[in-house]
C-alpha cells in the first residue's frame, strides 16, 4: 500500500510549504524574466554594434569611390578613426586617421560574428579593429590620388578601426542594473521570507500563550478543587492515626505521604500562576547558594573564585526556590551513580551575574532540549514537570535568564543569569 510522505504534516508545516512556495514562485519567474530581458538587451547592442561596422566599412568604401573630399565626412559619421588599404602582406598601400603603417595581423581574431571579419577589442578604450578580405572593386583614381587614364582593384585586405565605446557602455550598464535588480530581488526574497518565519514564530508563540492560558484557568479551578477533598482527607488521616491498630499505621503513613506530595503539587501550580514577581528586594545571591548547600549533604559543593556579595534585586523566597529546585534537580540527574555537583556565581563584565549549577547526570536529550521549561514536562518517574517552569518564570520576571546545556565531558549545565541590582531597579 502506498504511504502518503505528506500524511504526517502538521497544519502549520503545510501552511509553511504553501506560504514558501508561494512566495518563492514568482520570484524565480521574475528572476528568469529579468535573465532573459538582459540577455535580449545584450543581444541587440551586439547586433546594432555589428550593423554599425557593416555600414562603416560600406560608407568608407562608397566614400572612397566617390571621391577623396567626403572620405573625412564619412568617417566622422560614423566614429571611424582609422582606415586603410593593405596588400595580402600587411603592407600600406593607402591609409587615413589612426590605420597601421605594417599592418598586424597577430593581434586579430577571427572568431568574431561578423562575417568574413577578423576583430581585435581593446577593453579600456572601447575601440575595435577589424580587418577583411575582399573581393576586387575599382574606383576613379583620378579622384583619390590625382592621377588619370587608370583603375586599379582594391587590396586584398581593408581595415577599419572604430570607436564602439558608447555600445561596450551601453552593455556594460545593463549588466550592472541587472546585477544590481538580481540583488535587490534576491534581497527582498530573504526579507520576506524573514518576516513570513518572524511572522509564523510570532503566530506560534501567540498560540502557545493562549495555550497556556487555557491551562492556567483550568489548572486554577483544578487546584482549588483539589485543595478541598485534600483537606478533608488530611483531617480523616490525623483522626485514623489516633485510633487504628499500630499494624495499620505503616498504610496509613503511605496515604498521608501521598496527600502530602499531592498537596505540595497543588501548592507549586497554584504558585506558578501567580504573580512571578513577587516583593523583590536587594538579596545576596551567594549567601544564600552557601545557605542551601548543606541541605543536600555533601552532595553539592561550591566552586570556582570567591564572590563574597552578589546582590540582585529578586524576591527572595522565590530566589531560595530557584537555587534549590536547580540544585534538587543536578542531584536528581546523578541518580544511580557518584553524585558529583558543582555550584558556581560568577560576575561577568556588564556586572551580571551568573550562578552555574553543573552535573554528571545522564544529560538532556536533543528532542527533549526544547521542551524543558514547558509546564509538566518530565523525564523522571515521579516528577512533576513545574519545577524548572516555575524557575524559567521567576527569572525572566526579574529581568534574567535561564538555560540548560550539555556539559563538557558529559551532564548539564543550568545558567541563571541574574541582572545587577541597581540595573534591575531602574527598569521596575
Amino acid at each position: 500500500m502506498a504511504v502518503d510522505k505528506r500524511a504526517g504534516w502538521t497544519p502549520e508545516k503545510k501552511e509553511a510549504w504553501i506560504t514558501s512556495t508561494a512566495v518563492t514562485l514568482p520570484f524565480v519567474l521574475f528572476l528568469i524574466f529579468l535573465a532573459f530581458m538582459t540577455s535580449l538587451v545584450v543581444s541587440s547592442e551586439g547586433l546594432r554594434l555589428e550593423n554599425a561596422v557593416e555600414r562603416a566599412f560600406s560608407d568608407v568604401i562608397v566614400a572612397l569611390q566617390r571621391g577623396e573630399e567626403v572620405i573625412p565626412v564619412a568617417f566622422q559619421n560614423r566614429k571611424v578613426l582609422g582606415f586603410g588599404y593593405y596588400t595580402h602582406t600587411g603592407s600600406p598601400i593607402y591609409t587615413w586617421g589612426d590605420a597601421y603603417r605594417i599592418l598586424p595581423f597577430s593581434m586579430f581574431d577571427d572568431s568574431s560574428s561578423i562575417a568574413d571579419t577578423m576583430i581585435s577589442y581593446d577593453s579600456e578604450t572601447g575601440i575595435i579593429e577589424c580587418m577583411r578580405y575582399v573581393e576586387s572593386i575599382t574606383f576613379d583614381l583620378d579622384n583619390l590620388f590625382r592621377r588619370s587614364g587608370e583603375m586599379l582593384e582594391l587590396p586584398d585586405i581593408v581595415y577599419l578601426s572604430f570607436d564602439a565605446s558608447v555600445f561596450f557602455e551601453r552593455i556594460a550598464i545593463t549588466r550592472v542594473v541587472s546585477g544590481c535588480a538580481f540583488a535587490v530581488v534576491i534581497i527582498l526574497y530573504f526579507l520576506i521570507m524573514r518576516i513570513l518565519r518572524e511572522n509564523r514564530r510570532i503566530r506560534e508563540t501567540m498560540r502557545k500563550q493562549e495555550n497556556l492560558i487555557s491551562l492556567g484557568e483550568a489548572a486554577r479551578t483544578l487546584t482549588h478543587e483539589i485543595k478541598n477533598p485534600l483537606s478533608a482527607i488530611t483531617i480523616q488521616l490525623a483522626i485514623l492515626k489516633r485510633e487504628v491498630r499500630p499494624e495499620v499505621l505503616p498504610d496509613l503513613m503511605i496515604i498521608d505521604h501521598e496527600t502530602e506530595r499531592l498537596r505540595k503539587l497543588t501548592n507549586r501550580v497554584s504558585e506558578f500562576l501567580r504573580n512571578p514577581i513577587g516583593q523583590p528586594e536587594m538579596v545576596n545571591l551567594v549567601e544564600e547558594v552557601e545557605s542551601l548547600v548543606p541541605l543536600f549533604h555533601g552532595s553539592v559543593r561550591v566552586v570556582g573564585p570567591k564572590i563574597a556579595k552578589a546582590y540582585v534585586f529578586f524576591d527572595k523566597d522565590k530566589l531560595r526556590s530557584v537555587i534549590e529546585n536547580l540544585m534538587k534537580n543536578a542531584v536528581e540527574a546523578c541518580d544511580g551513580m557518584d553524585v558529583d555537583v558543582e555550584v558556581e556565581v560568577t560576575a561577568d563584565s556588564t556586572g551580571d551575574f551568573h550562578l552555574f549549577v553543573r552535573d554528571r547526570g545522564c544529560g538532556i536529550k536533543a528532542e527533549d532540549q526544547k521542551r524543558i521549561f514547558d509546564p509538566f514536562f518530565t523525564t523522571k518517574i515521579n516528577g512533576s514537570g513545574i519545577g524548572l517552569s516555575i524557575s524559567n518564570q521567576f527569572i525572566k520576571a526579574a529581568g534574567g535568564s535561564l538555560r540548560l546545556y550539555s556539559r563538557d565531558g558529559g551532564g548539564t549545565t543550568a545558567e541563571a543569569v541574574f541582572p545587577h541590582s541597581d540595573r534591575r531597579r531602574k527598569t521596575l
